[in-house]
């Protein structure tokens, strides 16, 4: 039994209430549940089918998602994905789960208000070690709530380097939408101030530039080899909390089909000691860069130097793409003076990550954490 407010706000008893994995049978109350939420401009669809939802590989034990609903009186009210994840601290193994698109018609009528907080705590019934990321920012309601329950809710860093400032001053529809910065903006643009930040910034990367060692070959691949398992066994525990970086893994993640996609492994002797991926990507109409041309540093792992070669041999690709603009979100102290040795500012981030408190914990013993646009829901709208 759970507690919903009635009509004329008062708390009233639901009895007639489940949360039940998602099945074919539901389909039609979750197109209606995702109608009532479209007509009051929630963009966001619940999955009407299991056949909608990853699939996982034959050899997993798990399956990779799993969806389930709320109803009420037999009508869905809510839903959620629980996406079963390996995270690694040291040397333990750690069976986790990712919690993705948690909806509730409680966003837009009164009497449910409690429904996001029922399909929390039964993801957390079915699963203590979670992890939620992205979110839209801190103050967005669903990381309000995660830390008023004690979760550890912090921003993923956001970092950016322009690359053509005539496009970006035209299209960063953030800074244009408020007209302080905008003004700001015009004004370094037209004064010639921003054009000679990013001519500064190549002139540095092309006196400094960082080689490829003599003993070291990096190759752009298809595909992310086998080899990187062992790749990921020796260095995991440099990285601290960190999700499952095998093969396996971010081929689910980050599949070969996706035509952003570019991956480039370091190798020595044969074997690899790192790799990236990043993306390159023709945006339309996108909320915060417009029409730009894009390109993202998404993901990778290896030793400190490796770390600073693979992401300036990744940008000098970027670059060579005509990308406008290059952002990346990493939480990785490594990952993050790579970065802004590349030229990267900080800039304000809607990226958010949050743990419960078993995860917290775990991090808070390994010291720090890899968290980037790879986990969680993967680079969707990049």
């Amino acid at each position: 039994m759970a507690m919903v407010r009635s009509q004329n706000g008062r708390r009233a008893d639901i009895v007639a209430q489940s949360i039940h994995e998602l099945c074919a049978e539901d389909a039609e109350s979750v197109a209606q549940f995702n109608e009532r939420l479209a007509r009051a401009g929630v963009t966001f669809r619940f999955p009407t089918s299991p056949a909608d939802l990853v699939r996982s590989p034959e050899s997993r034990e798990e399956p990779y998602q799993r969806a389930y609903v709320l109803s009420v009186d037999s009508v869905v009210r809510g839903g959620y994905i629980l996406k079963s994840e390996r995270l690694f601290a040291g040397e333990a193994e750690l069976a986790a789960g990712n919690y993705q698109l948690p909806l509730s018609e409680g966003i837009i009528a009164r009497q449910y208000a409690m429904v996001g907080l029922q399909l929390l705590k039964d993801a957390l019934r079915r699963q203590p070690r979670l992890y939620c990321l992205g979110m839209g920012g801190m103050s967005r309601p669903l990381p309000q709530m995660l830390k008023r329950l004690s979760w550890d809710v912090s921003e993923v860093p956001f970092l950016f380097r322009i690359e053509d400032p005539s496009a970006f001053r035209r299209e960063i529809r953030w800074l244009r939408q408020r007209n302080r910065l905008r003004l700001l903006l015009d004004t370094a643009y037209y004064s010639g101030m921003l054009s000679a930040v990013v001519r500064g910034g190549r002139l540095r990367r092309r006196l400094t530039r960082i080689k490829i060692p003599a003993d070291a070959s990096i190759d752009s691949v298809r595909s992310l080899p086998g080899e990187i398992d062992e790749t990921f066994q020796r260095l995991r525990n440099r990285y601290g909390l960190v999700a499952d970086r095998s093969a396996e893994a971010m081929r689910l993640k980050l599949p070969i089909q996706d035509s952003r996609l570019r991956r480039l492994i370091l190798s020595r002797n044969g074997r690899v000691d790192g790799w990236i991926v990043f993306s390159v990507s023709q945006l339309e109409n996108h909320t915060q860069f417009g029409d730009m041309t894009l390109g993202c540093l998404i993901d990778g792992m290896a030793s400190g130097d490796d770390v600073h070669v693979l992401i300036a041999n990744a940008c000098r690709e970027i670059e060579s793409c005509g990308c406008h603009l290059v952002v990346s979100n990493q939480t990785h102290p490594t990952w993050i003076t790579a970065l802004e040795r590349q030229g990267f500012f900080k800039g304000p981030s809607n990226f958010v990550l949050a743990l419960s408190p078993p995860l917290a914990e775990a991090r808070s013993a390994a010291g720090c954490a890899h968290f980037n646009r790879a986990d969680g829901d993967g680079p969707i709208n990049l």
